[in-house]
């Protein structure tokens, strides 16, 4: 088990980051769009909590990989899951096709620099 668990943990530890980017946006835009005061802490202490376990997850990931892929893999693909789920998915933003073609442009880098790692 223990060695599944080893050839598994980078990518659990990359879903996991891009899920908490997602939730730490989520709750930043809900408060930004708070009408009351308690709503408004509500969504902040959600956003800020997923961010500083996406920090946590960020440095397990710097126990196995070097920095330049760390930072490609992390904060690349958060930029796509943010646009891909959290703009368009969740809040129904639209994006164009200059966009999408952007943020696929962004995850062919990542996989060019995760591939040579």
């Amino acid at each position: 088990m223990s060695g599944l668990l080893h050839s598994v943990r980078i990518p659990l530890l990359v879903l996991l980051y891009q899920g908490l980017v997602v939730v730490a946006n989520v709750g930043f835009k809900r408060s930004a769009e708070s009408t009351t005061a308690t709503a408004f802490l509500a969504w902040q202490v959600l956003g800020n909590l997923a961010g500083f376990l996406s920090v946590l997850t960020y440095t397990a990931l710097l126990r196995w990989l070097p920095v330049h892929v760390a930072v490609g893999l992390t904060m690349g693909l958060g930029f796509a899951s943010v646009q891909v789920f959290t703009a368009w998915l969740i809040f129904h933003e639209p994006i164009g096709w200059s966009k999408w073609l952007g943020t696929a442009l962004v995850v062919l880098g990542i996989t060019l620099i995760a591939g040579g790692r």
